[in-house]
């Protein structure tokens, strides 16, 4: 797909941030991530005539989301609310249509719709924290790649944020969100060598690929007459289902049956004590893990169900009271990624990654020329084994981007299991 970049400007602010707000200090948790960028990406059938709506809404909504218009200091630990602005792509497909790339299996194809600042994780502090790239199409289509430093937000943040902005945009919701910046003073900043270290090596790695399977919603009936818990949700029979066909490619690879390890990030935002607002803004995603499991040939997808959903119930008790006054939560944060990278650290364990991205309203965003007909997340550097499900546009169906070693994805497409999905 051949992209050409028309323009590239700085969207500012509409008014000043406030002095007193100049300088954002980010949390404990934020400063323990990995330098990495999160992305979504909305894909629209039609769009107004220009996009001044667009840039205009935006310049509206960076008043309250302040520091996505600033610059990360990494020396300091802070975000310096300079107004500076964020990046604003305009670009146009030239030899392919919208058809052409919603719902393809292969994310390949779709690497060149993001803003090229998506791609640099070196946290230089002239890198925009928020970039947005509209790559229009000849027939009218319309793809929104939204990418944010997750050095300060999270998926559910960036929910947030295009809900926000979409409302904004559109001419008839008078929906008003506000986001809160609120979590750096429940988990501010310390210095600490708790040997925590999410970089990856230097030495160079096996290539990476996703694909897409479909879930729609006459499989996740028939998968779900198989599993005796009434209330399992989509997303976790998907999990399930994969988890256990991962399981047989891993003993195919190693000649034997080696315990597996399931990792799960979960929203905590409403399930601390006191519970949080669904619009904070800010790192509040929690990587739950499964206690060690034996994969035995006999495994079934019930068993995997309820080892995942017991790890994270387990997990969300041990973490609820994160911000609670008697709590120091920064000492609960050093706990969790310590017991991750001591899992991490067991190279005879297999390691499975589930994102679930399902309750998240995409499918909501409508800027005034309608809803999108498919979106996608992409998180940037995700290992191998790591799974992003996604709900269909429909909202009775599951899509799961599953990426694995480019060497394995083959074998992986003819499991008996994954093969009804991979088309």
């Amino acid at each position: 797909m051949k992209i050409e970049k028309i323009n590239t400007q700085l969207i500012k602010p509409l008014t000043p941030t406030p002095p007193d707000l100049n300088k954002y200090k980010i949390s404990f948790l934020d400063k323990c991530l990995s330098p990495m960028n999160l992305a979504v990406l909305l894909f629209y059938q039609s769009k107004p005539e220009g996009q001044r709506c667009l840039e205009e809404s935006l310049a509206r909504i960076l008043v309250d989301f302040y520091p996505l218009a600033g610059r990360y200091v990494k020396e300091e630990s802070l975000v310096d609310c300079n107004d500076e602005g964020a990046e604003f792509v305009t670009a146009k497909a030239a030899d392919v249509e919208l058809d052409d790339v919603v719902g393809k299996n292969d994310a390949g194809i779709l690497q060149h719709v993001y803003p090229d600042s998506y791609y640099r994780c070196d946290e230089d502090a002239s890198n925009p924290l928020l970039s947005i790239q509209a790559t229009h199409f000849p027939c009218g289509g319309v793809i929104i790649a939204v990418s944010v430093s997750h050095r300060i937000f999270d998926i559910p943040s960036i929910t947030t944020f295009i809900s926000a902005w979409s409302s904004a945009a559109h001419p008839h919701k008078s929906v008003q969100i506000t986001p809160s910046f609120n979590i750096p003073s429940f988990l501010p900043c310390k210095e600490h060598n708790f040997g925590v270290n999410l970089k990856r090596s230097s030495a160079e790695e096996p290539a990476i690929v996703a694909k897409r399977l479909l879930f729609d919603k006459a499989a996740l009936t028939s998968l779900k007459s198989g599993i005796m818990a009434d209330a399992i949700s989509g997303s976790e029979i998907v999990s399930g289902v994969i988890a256990k066909a991962l399981i047989r490619l891993d003993r195919a690879k190693h000649g034997k049956n080696r315990e597996f390890v399931v990792f799960q990030p979960v929203n905590m935002r409403e399930r601390t004590i006191p519970p949080q607002s669904k619009h904070v803004c800010a790192n509040l995603t929690f990587t739950t893990l499964t206690a060690p499991v034996a994969a035995s040939e006999e495994i079934g997808v019930q068993e995997i169900v309820d080892v995942i959903g017991h790890g994270v119930r387990t997990n969300v008790a041990e973490l609820a009271g994160i911000l609670s006054p008697d709590t120091d939560g920064r000492d609960v944060i050093i706990e969790s990624l310590g017991s991750l990278m001591k899992a991490i650290s067991n190279r005879e364990t297999n390691f499975i990654v589930f994102s679930d991205c399902s309750e998240f309203e995409f499918y909501e965003a409508d800027f005034g020329w309608g809803k999108p007909v498919w979106t996608t997340i992409t998180p940037q550097r995700l290992r191998s084994n790591a799974t992003v499900l996604m709900r269909n546009k429909e909202g009775d169906g599951i899509e799961a981007w599953v990426h694995l070693y480019q060497d394995d994805m083959p074998r992986f497409e003819e499991d008996e299991d994954i093969k009804p999905f991979a088309h």
